[in-house]
């Protein structure tokens, strides 16, 4: 039984790959919240080490209120930067395969094609740019550590799952209200649902050989705005909510976001022998979940 320890494992992915690593045969999920590891401190990173002995890890945790980084910019990067830097020195000290989850906002959105993961980052809030140096901070762990084990950084866009605190939970207790919604249509990315990108971190770990090391960009086939992401989340839930396209200017918030930030998710598919999905796919399947779990 190998045992895969997965950080930040309350939040919205984490519990998806606690759920679903506790299903795969030969895997043990061991799930720690900050209380039991905190990124932020090596020595409670070898302490958590040290007592449950992992072949693997998975880094899902994170600082990622956006707007709230730009007045916590210290804060951001312990979690995003520097925990994530010293979790991946450990990982690599140790010969433990480990896994980096961080995401869409390490670009500037001005772009017209999607992003291929070996283009330049320029990320243009503090959130964005402290998953860019946790990024660096994993990638120099691994390469100066000199280990045989290996690492990947998958970027991730727009995710969203079916329970906690996201888009699609939100825009469904808005069409409760019955009132008409603006929604932004000048931001486009990919709809990426937690369920299948926990199942791909899963296999990544389950058969390393498949994979090679660095940084690989992780989504759906699209993409779409917001104002149609949620025009399909109420479509699919034969929803009669009025909904009214807006500009980010309409919408202002403290942070940048990237006006577009599509991630290319074909190299990483054709290297694992699949096909992207298309995210209005992924998005019914996640509401039919929804739907039976209720």
């Amino acid at each position: 039984m190998r045992r895969i320890i997965i950080t930040g494992a309350q939040g919205q992915l984490g519990q998806r790959l606690v759920e679903q690593l506790s299903q795969r045969a030969g895997l043990q999920a061991i799930g720690l919240d900050r209380s039991a590891l905190d990124i932020s401190s090596t020595k409670s990173i070898e302490q958590a080490l040290n007592h449950w002995t992992p072949d693997a890890v998975i880094n899902a945790a994170a600082y990622t209120a956006v707007d709230q980084a730009e007045n916590e910019s210290e804060l951001a990067h312990a979690v995003n930067a520097k925990g994530a830097g010293n979790l991946a020195q450990v990982c690599a000290k140790r010969g433990l395969n480990f896994i980096h989850v961080s995401t869409d906002y390490v670009f500037d959105g001005k772009a017209s094609t999607p992003y291929q993961s070996d283009q330049t980052p320029n990320p243009i809030g503090v959130y964005g740019a402290s998953k860019l140096a946790g990024e660096e901070a994993v990638h120099a762990a691994f390469q100066n550590e000199n280990t045989v084990a290996k690492f990947w950084i998958f970027r991730v866009a727009w995710l969203y799952d079916s329970a906690g605190k996201n888009f699609l939970t939100t825009m469904l207790r808005l069409a409760e209200k019955g009132l008409p919604l603006r929604v932004v249509e000048d931001q486009w990315g990919a709809p990426t649902a937690a369920g299948p990108l926990a199942a791909m971190l899963i296999d990544c770990i389950d058969k390393p050989e498949q994979l090679a090391s660095g940084i690989w960009h992780y989504g759906t086939a699209g993409p779409t705005h917001w104002c149609g992401f949620a025009q399909a989340i109420f479509e699919f839930r034969n929803l009669n909510v009025e909904v009214h396209p807006c500009s980010s200017s309409e919408y202002p918030t403290k942070a940048p976001r990237p006006s577009y930030s599509y991630l290319d998710p074909n190299p990483l598919m054709q290297a694992l022998g699949k096909k992207a999905i298309p995210w209005k796919e992924e998005l019914k399947q996640c509401l039919l979940e929804q739907a039976e779990s209720n």
